[in-house]
């Protein structure tokens, strides 16, 4: 003997499936899991802005850096954490690039972001044209300074070891600034 729904349930069925089907919008699955991979119906993800952190909002730490006269596009980021993080740490966690020297290695900060060139010069007023080749400690009038400040009210002060090993904690800023001529003023911001 064979058992059918009551008309009245299959209706009903019927009816919540059609009326998903009308109202609803199409499949909403990413392609490769992850939530900002665009959706499987080609249409675009919005991804809500990253909100801008200043030194004094930064869940983290803060970083600045700043090109000068080299003119790369200066970086103001936070690079968040609850817990201690190396400088190294918290510029490739914003995107930041460094290079250190053949000599010293990371302790010393010889390019940022491809900056300062391997292949054009460095026009600092008052000094001969400078190719920056990263073998030994760069110029003394044309050199990465590394700073860091305890707060964001602080006062800013050389940092006491280089990228790979100065331990920063939440709260603190770090900035790179490059220094020409006698400037040994610290970065803005």
């Amino acid at each position: 003997m064979r058992r059918t729904l009551p008309a009245f349930v299959l209706a009903a069925v019927t009816a919540l499936a059609l009326a998903g089907c009308a109202g609803s919008p199409a499949p909403s699955g990413t392609i490769g899991g992850s939530p900002e991979v665009q959706p499987i119906t080609g249409a675009p993800t919005i991804v809500p802005a990253t909100p801008s952190f200043t030194a004094e909002t930064c869940p983290g730490v803060f970083v600045t850096v700043q090109f000068g006269l080299l003119g790369g596009d200066d970086v103001s980021a936070c690079a968040k954490t609850g817990e201690p993080m190396t400088a190294a740490a918290a510029l490739k966690q914003i995107g930041v690039s460094t290079e250190g020297t053949k000599k010293y290695g990371d302790q010393v900060v010889c390019r940022v972001n491809g900056e300062p060139s391997a292949s054009k010069p460095i026009e600092v007023p008052g000094k001969a044209a400078y190719t920056e080749t990263c073998a030994g400690m760069p110029a003394a009038f044309a050199y990465w300074a590394f700073w860091v400040r305890d707060s964001a009210a602080g006062k800013w002060s050389y940092a006491t070891s280089g990228i790979t090993t100065q331990q920063l904690k939440p709260g603190q800023t770090l900035g790179l600034k490059f220094t020409t001529g006698t400037d040994t003023t610290p970065p803005k911001g």
